[in-house]
């Protein structure tokens, strides 16, 4: 076995974490303003430049909003961020996520999958009918081997993305790969809810409604899941 090298964070990462920390605490407040480059330097015992730069990229995750001559502001990031947004928040949790972010994603995830579903439906051919069975005979085989919840979320994962893929727009796999990260705490959370078998079974459901090219149907199941999930969820 062996163990890769462990690196320390630079001063710029610890200043960023700092001022994400104090943002995603509510400590600062949308509309707060924060003391000038010079100001913070001093503070925190750091270069200008350090601050500078980590001011930029806070700007740039959607946490901060940089005007010259007005100085900085504290922006509302659930309007203003992104991925980076979405990353750093989970980096505070701690990789969790909260009952409101999970019902976001889902709902997400419903709207691109769901619509690569009525796609693939009206526009399916049996080669891809059978790649689809394919990757759920390979999660079967890997379910016999006892494995654990992140090995499962894998699996899952390659079949729905490549649900996306098949159905013919170009955005959805996009959309889908960009919350790769987030998702995959999702598909584990899934694997543990619902278990292999359960999980397998809803695949062949998925599968056997897409091959009577009932892509409707099959995007109201799916649903149906998720709609499940989120009453039960822990």
């Amino acid at each position: 076995m062996e163990f890769g090298q462990i690196v320390a964070p630079t001063i710029k990462e610890l200043f960023i974490e700092r001022i994400e920390g104090l943002i995603l605490s509510g400590a600062l407040k949308p509309g707060d303003r924060l003391p000038s480059e010079r100001e913070l330097a001093e503070q925190m015992k750091i270069s200008k430049t350090i601050v500078h730069i980590g001011l930029e990229d806070l700007a740039r995750m959607g946490f901060l909003e940089v005007t010259p001559r007005r100085g900085t502001v504290v922006a509302d990031f659930a309007e203003t961020g992104n991925l980076e947004t979405l990353n750093a928040i989970l980096r505070y949790n701690g990789g969790k996520l909260d009952r409101q972010m999970v019902v976001s994603i889902i709902e997400l995830r419903s709207a691109v999958e769901g619509g690569a579903l009525i796609r693939l439906g009206r526009s399916h051919t049996p080669a891809d009918i059978d790649e689809l069975r394919g990757l759920l005979a390979e999660y079967a085989e890997t379910a016999k081997g006892g494995p654990d919840n992140k090995t499962v979320a894998d699996a899952l994962a390659r079949f729905h993305y490549r649900i996306c893929t098949l159905s013919g727009n170009q955005l959805f796999p996009l959309i889908m790969n960009a919350f790769r990260g987030v998702g995959n705490i999702l598909w584990e959370d899934s694997a543990r809810f619902w278990g292999m078998d359960a999980l397998l079974e809803q695949g062949r459901r998925i599968v056997e409604l897409l091959d009577k090219d009932d892509g409707e149907a099959a995007a109201d199941y799916l649903n149906s899941l998720f709609d499940h999930y989120l009453e039960n969820m822990p």
